[in-house]
């Protein structure tokens, strides 16, 4: 059973006149077809390597790759029903396959690149691509073991960037190198063909088949149309307020659906993009000064974390004059302060934080947005403090990766999730699961039996997210309906809030509650190393020396939501690769997997 209510204040889309990806590529494209639309930093050739200057792209070049795309892949029989694979880093060429592939109503499947062999054999088993496009080597070696399977099951051939060894392709499978696909010499369409073939695709044609990253279990293929991407698109131009003169930078794999929501939002808006291939290539990338970039919070908290680090090592005279302007300029943005030392705290901290981490993001950035994630209220104080608006947003795969939004020109709210597009229908749950209907849902799954729980029997989609909106019509999630805790005491919490209120604590950088069946709650805590070495130099125990700093940055939770004990990991979670998911998600059964025996002893089991 489920209520509603409506009656709140929503987000209300912009829209688009074109109602397709490819149709919204040739309008931008027709009106402005030298205007530039992307700066490619591609990645070293070699460990060490130096990145070289950024390859640049018009709207015109750009769209002309994807119709030499489109006439390569028709050559090898893709069209409507059929799938194209796509396993590489960011680069340009990865839309260009990808919109080609949608230019004649097949379905581009993204897949991570970062993701290990045994999973990517198994996604393109259940995919059974009628091409595959790799960019290494490396990543057609994760495929390679499935290729019998493959053709067997319909492919026709491989497109890819790097020279493949010829006994790791098997006889008959044609191999098409990415210039010969997509390069200024390959042949084309002719601009009337490609407007037809535009014409052609309707908004309940495919855009995109990605797989959720599987926090909890195998990862799901989510089937989205183009209606779902352009109604995404619609919201994402109300929230993200970009014009024609912004540039942002792209960073986030087009495995991720915040990826695509990025790219397609500058493709579709005409404004212009620095694309970097990895994480790794940021910072020359915020070189050519963007002017807002989309990231997950994780990324947001490693530059807080370099500040805070530069912060701690001045002389302690310093040290506290810093910190005191930091929380006048926090006070006065956010708390609505007027007094005049406040207002002196703020100008002090412009000067002496605001301006280097400006500076540090290329002296334009204008907003940062967030999503993947909750971000930790500190974190959010933190940018807002220093008048770098942080604006998160709040979706999912399943939903075109948009359900509710902060706005970057309008409010903001710290720990909220914004306000709902005015395209979602809204019910909670009894429990008080978020349940949506409208445009912007997926089609379905690749196996139809991966939705058997997952809609309700009047067609509203069951996000797993407990939530909750306020009269203002603002939307704040409180945890995971499948990640609840239940003591043995009978008693139940959501671990998330308690999670994020944990990593915006010093010295924690991310945590892990658990304890179902346990009479009390514990927590797995990151621990910046410097700090545990003074903790160690002091001669005290970490755990107990962290925890009364863990229970007072809980002040506002329940005794019993409060941990008891900690394990304590040294580093960061992105020290940890393996418990993390391709979105930088820290997989709560790998954590606990992986320290078992230390988990079953902070509960007096052997």
């Amino acid at each position: 059973m489920t209520t509603e209510r409506q009656d709140f204040p929503r987000l209300e889309p912009r829209r688009f006149a074109a109602r397709t990806l490819p149709a919204l590529l040739l309008a931008t494209a027709s009106r402005q077809p030298e205007r530039r639309f992307l700066r490619f930093l591609e990645p070293p050739a070699g460990d060490g390597g130096a990145l070289a200057a950024p390859r640049t792209l018009s709207r015109g070049a750009f769209a002309a790759g994807v119709g030499r795309a489109a006439r390569l892949l028709r050559s090898v029989g893709v069209g409507p029903g059929s799938r194209v694979l796509l396993l590489a880093e960011n680069s340009p060429e990865w839309q260009m396959v990808a919109l080609g592939t949608q230019l004649l109503r097949a379905e581009p499947a993204a897949v991570f690149s970062s993701l290990g062999a045994e999973t990517v054999a198994g996604i393109a088993r259940r995919v059974a691509p009628r091409v595959i496009f790799v960019s290494t080597a490396a990543q057609w070696e994760k495929l390679q073991p499935a290729a019998p399977e493959l053709i067997a099951a319909g492919l026709a051939a491989v497109i890819t960037g790097a020279r493949l060894a010829p006994d790791s392709v098997p006889a008959g499978l044609p191999v098409v190198a990415l210039a010969s696909a997509v390069g200024d010499e390959a042949p084309g369409l002719a601009p009337e063909e490609m407007a037809a073939l535009a014409a052609a695709v309707g908004e309940e044609d495919p855009f995109l088949l990605l797989f959720t990253s599987g926090t909890t279990g195998r990862s799901k293929g989510v089937r989205l149309a183009q209606r779902a991407m352009v109604h995404a698109l619609d919201a994402g131009q109300a929230s993200v307020a970009t014009t024609g003169d912004d540039v942002g930078l792209h960073f986030l794999p087009f495995g991720h659906i915040a990826g695509h929501a990025q790219f397609t939002l500058a493709l579709a808006q005409g404004h212009e993009l620095i694309m970097v291939a990895r994480r790794e290539e940021l910072e020359p990338g915020l070189a050519l000064a963007p002017t807002y970039f989309f990231s997950v919070p994780l990324v947001y908290e490693r530059m807080r974390d370099g500040v805070e680090a530069k912060i701690a090592a001045l002389p302690p005279p310093l040290r506290w004059a810093v910190r005191r302007a930091l929380a006048a300029a926090a006070r006065r943005r956010l708390d609505g302060s007027r007094r005049i030392g406040d207002a002196l705290g703020t100008r002090l901290a412009d000067r002496l934080v605001g301006r280097a981490l400006r500076a540090r993001l290329g002296g334009r950035v204008r907003g940062l947005f967030a999503g993947g994630a909750p971000a930790p209220p500190a974190l959010f104080r933190f940018f807002e403090s220093l008048g770098i608006p942080l604006v998160e947003l709040y979706g999912m795969s399943e939903t075109a990766g948009m359900i509710s939004s902060n706005l970057l020109a309008g409010p903001r709210r710290q720990g909220c999730a914004g306000r709902i597009t005015a395209d979602h229908e809204v019910h909670f749950g009894a429990d008080g699961e978020l349940e949506v209907r409208g445009p912007l849902l997926l089609s379905g799954f690749l196996e139809p039996e991966d939705g058997a729980e997952v809609w309700t029997a009047d067609g509203f989609f069951r996000t797993g997210d407990l939530g909750r909106v306020d009269e203002a019509g603002f939307l704040y999630i409180e945890g995971r309906c499948k990640s609840l805790i239940m003591l043995s005491t009978g008693k139940k919490l959501s671990p998330e809030p308690i999670e994020l209120a944990l990593a915006s604590t010093a010295p924690f950088h991310g945590a892990v509650l658990f304890g179902e069946g346990r009479p009390f709650v514990a927590a797995a805590v990151f621990v910046d190393r410097a700090e545990l070495a003074r903790i160690a130099a002091a001669g005290e125990d970490a755990a107990t020396a962290l925890l009364p700093r863990a229970r007072a940055g809980l002040a506002a939770f329940s005794d019993f939501e409060k941990p008891k004990k900690l394990l304590v990991l040294p580093g960061t979670p992105q020290d940890y690769p393996e418990l993390l998911t391709p979105t930088l998600k820290i997989k709560r059964a790998a954590l606990l997997a992986a320290h078992a025996a230390a988990v079953a002893a902070l509960f007096g089991q052997p």
